[in-house]
Order: C-alpha cells, then sequence, then structure tokens
C-alpha cells in the first residue's frame, strides 16, 4: 500500500514550480517567494494562506470554519492583514476581521527531499488583545538557518476571540479554537513545504506561551497534533489572562454595543453583535480571555489540571525573563502602592482560593516577603518582583514542577540586558535592586521584527546572545533537547532537566551557568500551600 507520505510528496514534486514558489493545496494553488536568511541562504516563503474562513456575518461569534476552495493561483508572497484590534506597529497593514491566515516558511524547495524537517510552530502573544503572526512581527531569517520548518498564524483576538456564553450560543474561546484549527492545518499541509507532521514542536510567548499550556493540557493522549512544546513567559497554571463570569461579560458587551439593549437571551445577544459595527465592538474596551468550558477541550482548570495530570507527556522547554513585571509597573502609580499597603489582600489574585477569614493574614505575609517591615509606597522593587512572580514565576515554575516528574522539563532564566532587547528607556526609573530583563525582551534576540535586521546596529555581544538563543531553541525543535553534544557556541554548557527537589534552571546571560529554585518561589509556595483550598483554579 502506498503511503500518505509517497503521495504527498508525489503531489507536491509535480504540483510545485520548478523554483519551489507554486505548490497545490487542496483548497486551490498559493504563490510563495524566495527570501534570505540571515546567512544568505534561500528560503520559501508563503504568507496570509488561509487556514479558515473569514469570520465575518453570521460566522462571527462562531466556530471557526474549513475555507472555501479558491481558482487560480493564490498570491501568498506577503502579509497585508492582522486580526482587528486598537493598535498596530505598521500603518500600512489592514486591521480586520478577515484575519485567520497561516505563514510558512522553508529552508527546502517545496517537495524536493524525502527527508522531513522538524517544525516551529509559533502561537504569538499580546495579552489576547493584540500583536499578530505575520512576517513584520515574525520575521524566521534568524531561524530558518538552522534547519526547520517555521510556521505563524493569526488568531481571533479581544472581543471577537475571548468572549462566550456558557450556553455555547456565543462558543467560548474561539481565538484558542482558531489556533486549533491552525495546528490542524499544519498536521495535514506542512509535508508539502518540507516539514515532518511527526515533529511538531508548538512554541509561544507570553498569551502564546499561556496557550501552548492549555493545547497541552487540551491535547488527548491518541493525538500527536504537536509531539514537543517551548512556552516562553507564561503558564495556564497562572491566573492571568482568564476570565470567570464570562455571560457576565458577554451581556456587558450587548449593553455597550447598543445601550438599549436588555435582554437576556443568549441568542438575541448572538443577532446584536453579529449585526454590530466591528468597529462599535472594539470600541467597547472588553477584551474578555480564557474562560473554563463545561465540557471539551478547554474545561479544565490549569493548576488542577497539571495538578491531577491531565495532559500530554511530551518535553517541554520553559522560562522566565529575569522581571517580567518592570512593563507592567511604569509608570509608578502612588495611589496603587498606598490602597496595597492599606489592604494587602489586593495580592491575592482572584483564581487563587484563600478561605475569607485567611486572605488577611496572607496577604499580609505576601507583603513582608515583597518589602519586609517597609511598605509598597517606600519600595517600588519590592512591587516590581511581586508583579514578575505573582504574573509569570509562580505559575511557570510550579508547571515545571508538577509536571517534569512525568516528562522532560528543561527551565530556564533570559537574564541577559542588551539594547537589542530594545526596553532601555524605563531603566532610569527602575530600582537598583531589581532585576533588569523585562516581558518579550527576549523575542528580540529570536525573531526579525524589522527594528532588529541589521545586527551590525547593536553590540556584538548582542549578536552574539541572539545566536546563542536560536540555537538553544532550535536545538530543542530538531532534538528535544536544547544542548544534545558540546558545543562552543554555547560555553559547551550542558542544560540539564530539572527535577522536582532540585528545581534547576539554565542562566541565559552574558555566560550560560546551571543554577537552582528560582527567585523567591519557595517562600511564595508555602505560603499558598499552608492556606490554599479546593477547587484549585490557579497558583499566582
Amino acid at each position: 500500500m502506498i503511503s500518505k507520505t509517497v503521495i504527498l510528496f508525489y503531489l507536491a514534486t509535480i504540483l510545485a514550480e520548478p523554483d519551489g514558489t507554486i505548490v497545490q493545496l487542496e483548497k486551490g494553488k498559493i504563490q510563495g517567494i524566495i527570501r534570505k536568511s540571515e546567512n544568505g541562504n534561500d528560503y520559501y516563503a508563503f504568507q496570509e494562506i488561509p487556514f479558515a474562513a473569514p469570520p465575518v456575518g453570521s460566522k462571527r461569534f462562531q466556530l471557526p470554519q474549513e475555507p472555501e476552495p479558491w481558482e487560480g493561483i493564490l498570491n501568498t508572497t506577503k502579509n497585508t492583514k492582522i486580526c482587528i484590534q486598537t493598535n498596530s506597529r505598521h500603518d500600512y497593514l489592514e486591521k480586520s476581521e478577515d484575519c485567520l491566515y497561516i505563514n510558512v516558511y522553508s529552508p527546502v524547495v517545496p517537495g524536493s527531499q524525502n527527508n522531513l524537517l522538524p517544525v516551529l510552530l509559533w502561537i504569538h502573544g499580546g495579552g489576547y488583545f493584540a500583536e499578530s503572526g505575520i512576517y513584520e512581527y515574525y520575521g524566521p531569517k534568524y531561524i530558518i538557518d538552522q534547519g526547520v520548518v517555521v510556521v505563524s498564524f493569526n488568531y481571533r483576538l479581544g472581543a471577537f476571540g475571548f468572549v462566550g456564553t456558557d450556553d455555547g450560543t456565543i462558543p467560548l474561546n474561539l481565538g484558542l479554537k482558531d489556533q486549533r484549527l491552525a495546528i490542524e492545518w499544519v498536521n495535514k499541509n506542512i509535508e508539502l513545504f518540507g516539514g515532518n507532521p511527526n515533529q511538531v514542536v508548538l512554541v509561544g510567548e507570553s498569551a502564546g506561551s499561556i496557550s501552548v499550556g492549555y493545547h497541552i493540557l487540551s491535547q488527548k493522549p491518541n493525538e500527536n497534533l504537536f509531539h514537543a512544546a517551548i512556552m516562553q513567559s507564561g503558564s495556564p497554571v497562572s491566573g492571568i489572562l482568564k476570565q470567570n463570569n464570562p455571560n457576565t461579560v458577554a451581556f456587558n458587551l450587548g449593553k455597550l454595543v447598543d445601550k438599549s439593549f436588555s435582554s437576556n437571551s443568549t441568542l438575541e445577544l448572538l443577532n446584536l453583535l453579529q449585526n454590530a459595527d466591528a468597529n462599535d465592538i472594539l470600541a467597547t474596551g472588553i477584551f474578555g480571555g480564557v474562560a473554563v468550558e463545561k465540557e471539551g477541550l478547554f474545561s479544565s482548570l490549569g493548576y488542577q489540571a497539571f495538578q491531577d495530570k491531565k495532559y500530554k507527556k511530551i518535553p517541554v522547554l520553559i522560562g522566565i525573563n529575569s522581571e517580567e513585571g518592570i512593563v507592567f509597573s511604569l509608570p509608578k502609580n502612588e495611589t496603587k502602592m498606598k490602597q496595597i499597603d492599606a489592604d494587602p489582600t489586593q495580592l491575592i489574585s482572584y483564581g487563587v482560593n484563600i478561605p475569607p477569614k485567611s486572605k488577611q493574614d496572607v496577604g499580609l505575609l505576601y507583603k513582608q516577603l515583597y518589602v519586609g517591615n517597609s511598605s509598597f509606597e517606600r519600595d517600588f522593587g519590592g512591587y516590581i518582583k511581586y508583579l514578575s512572580d505573582n504574573f509569570f514565576t509562580t505559575g511557570v515554575t510550579k508547571q515545571v514542577e508538577l509536571s517534569c516528574t512525568d516528562a522532560p522539563y528543561y527551565f530556564y532564566e533570559f537574564a541577559y540586558k542588551g539594547e537589542l532587547g530594545q526596553q532601555t528607556t524605563y531603566m532610569p526609573n527602575v530600582p537598583d535592586d531589581v532585576e533588569k530583563v523585562s516581558h518579550a525582551e527576549d523575542l528580540h534576540y529570536m525573531w526579525d521584527d524589522t527594528t532588529n535586521s541589521d545586527l551590525s546596529q547593536y553590540p556584538e555581544e548582542d549578536g552574539l546572545m541572539l545566536h546563542r538563543y536560536v540555537k538553544l531553541w532550535t536545538n530543542f525543535v530538531k532534538y528535544f533537547n536544547p544542548t544534545p553534544e558540546p558545543d562552543p557556541l554555547l560555553g559547551n554548557i550542558t542544560w540539564l532537566m530539572t527535577e522536582p527537589n532540585n528545581l534547576r534552571y539554565l542562566d541565559i546571560n552574558v555566560t550560560l551557568e546551571m543554577r537552582d529554585h528560582p527567585r523567591q518561589y519557595q517562600q511564595v509556595k508555602e505560603i499558598l500551600e499552608e492556606y490554599m483550598q479546593p477547587p484549585f483554579d490557579s497558583y499566582s
């Protein structure tokens, strides 16, 4: 019997143009473009391939659907659309509901070889309300030379992707379900571009990292849509970017769109929202968030699911930046500091279940941990450290601790502060006693985002860090091990897997060094595990 792989390669070979820029998909032909990598090598870029039908009209606020076939050859040589959002980095991009597109970048001529390459499948961050997976934000030229196929895509954002009703009239978590359809698309089509559907590594940062975690939780034991994961700065174990009362959020959206709307019918709400102007929905400022569904793929409480071992056991590379909270704390809000000092229970996240009688004690313990006998008003550095841990470190580390007994876990902290990280203007306002690498700085050491296209404009050490970072990440994509053999570029370091009783991690700085127990995790753990009670929704 002829295998699926043989058939796909036969089709790719006979239907691709000699230069590899035309590929036949099930829905129609696409025209790509040849681009140059950092090292001057050709790679094949196919941008803005439809992976779902435009979610407009009656498809707005509904599950993503397969795209319609097209005639002729579809031009996929550039990105023009990002999902509707308030702002974008470039004025020439169209913010549109018609945005469910995927990009594929391959270092080999499509259909030219039987030796399929590993696939890095990227989910962008942006708090579920901003950003995009387009070439201008996440160009692959530094990654592609390492011999992997790179894929990125858009998914619905804000209210369009993360507002819904718990009866399913407006399905919850549409953005995550867009992501799921994109992952399935890769599984079905990536062979045509030289990628191996049996070696797909799901990679994401911030909201993208949290999404990767939800897909780890939702992938069934017999599914193999992806085979390993990289999670940069985010875990569903934490409480960020969740919503706990989706119906309330959805009906508030309806009332803001139409002040006369007073119905309690989810069908009438859907009708209102499907017929509203998209910009009126955007203007409400309601973004929604991930909601726990009654059943189905996204029905797990993040912390509880990892605690109960209800997840796909796959290799994971996961970590944090050294002071994620900087960008979320500036400019300093003196009023907020005073409010927390007066009521430390505000330090307890909504999803952390602390009995009411214990909340004051827990709040005071948190305050003592981060500012001692001082106050947040006088110790701004303590507040930054708290935000870093509460939003990122605590949840990420708890996932590592719970999961590393069942699967290989490589844990890291990115602590290299360079000009390439872009976030330097705020440094005079950052206290000396905090770490210096804020949220998302690591992205500039991985992707070409147009600000870092010319590394000669940056210190040589920054370029070295970029090449080290890319090598570690692509090693993991290829071998499920970031340091499979000694490498002078990496200082011949061996990145050791972490263990439950030895939370070791790689400190990625001017040098690469294995260390133990990140930040204040052990102290936070002692507080939480003394006072927390079920249900275990979030850990921070």
